[in-house]
């Protein structure tokens, strides 16, 4: 959680949040956490967040996560304006550049800049750094899938002291099958998000929906549905490889980043992310379970507040012997 906050910081904001060198969550980020389950309620009645945005000063611990950034918002302004860089380094830069250029893309307003900032931390962070939590879970309890990924890493990289460029695991189709078959199991946003019907009505099979409806299609269930994945309760990352492809039945119902013009726009991103940190982990630890720790409470525990949220996972990292 820490590495996937402190990279969307400087992504997104071009500011560490520290986290992975001072071991201490930022209070801003604690503050979203010790409130998912009121994220996950006001997803479900939007109209309750006006009054809470109105008093967020008053609104706990997601209120001081909205200030702070606000003012990151704020102090990556003043720095955009003091620069004569063309070439923004960060998203919110960027949006910057597109208002002072009047583009058709850029925010609207300072508000909407703001919320902008807001989505970019929530949606860019928690979301990759509970999904990691449930990749290590998945590896340490299916042992033979993670030695196979360390094999496959040894052979691309038998030298671990040297530094490598992205793009020799971008394509690692087996560290990708593991990524695929992690948020086909755990969704990051397991109860799918809201879209409305049009307003003259949506016939799906034989049920009517009246227009202008909030309809959503969950993730988690369809996706775990054997209908369309044989053995769908299981961790199968073979099923994403070509020589495996008859474990899915119908793979247009796996969409962990949304499809369509309101698809996750950080798809990418949240890949690239992934797969960095997971080939450093298996390239230099093995991993267990801690003791009195089987990963069973880690698996039936987590809960869906609008993100997923998964609870601790203690584990065992021991340093690999040279090769």
């Amino acid at each position: 959680m820490f590495y996937s906050f402190d990279v969307i910081g400087l992504v997104g904001f071009g500011d560490d949040f520290n986290q992975l060198e001072s071991g201490i969550e930022h209070y801003a980020i604690r503050g979203v956490h010790d409130q998912m389950f009121m994220i996950g309620l006001l997803n479900q009645i939007p109209w309750l967040s006006y009054p809470l945005n109105a008093l967020q000063p008053l609104s706990g611990g997601f209120g001081l996560f909205k200030i702070y950034c606000n003012n990151m918002v704020k102090k990556c302004a003043l720095r955009y304006q003091k620069s004569h860089d063309d070439t923004p380094r960060d998203v919110i830069s960027w949006l910057l550049k597109a208002q002072s250029e009047n583009d058709r893309s850029a925010p609207p307003t300072a508000k909407a800049l703001a919320e902008d900032g807001n989505v970019l931390i929530l949606g860019g962070s928690d979301t990759t750094g509970n999904t990691l939590a449930c990749v290590l879970h998945y590896l340490v309890a299916n042992k033979p899938v993670y030695k196979k990924l360390q094999q496959q890493l040894d052979d691309i990289f038998p030298n671990r002291e040297r530094s490598y460029e992205y793009a020799e695991v971008r394509r690692l189709p087996y560290l990708d099958a593991i990524l695929k078959e992690t948020m086909r199991l755990k969704p990051a946003v397991p109860g799918g998000q809201p879209r409305v019907t049009p307003p003259e009505g949506l016939q799906i099979g034989d049920t009517w929906i009246p227009g202008d409806i909030n309809v959503l299609v969950p993730q988690y269930a369809l996706q775990r549905d054997d209908r369309f994945f044989h053995r769908a309760a299981e961790f199968l990352p073979e099923r994403w490889l070509e020589q495996r492809g008859s474990l899915n039945l119908d793979e247009r119902a796996y969409f962990p980043f949304q499809i369509g013009p309101r698809g996750c726009v950080g798809k990418e991103f949240a890949m690239m992310s992934m797969r960095i940190f997971i080939t450093h982990i298996a390239m230099n630890f093995d991993i267990e379970f801690a003791p009195g720790e089987d990963g069973s409470t880690f698996d039936a525990c987590a809960r869906d507040y609008l993100a997923i949220d998964v609870g601790p996972l203690y584990l065992v990292l021991s340093e690999r012997t040279p090769l």
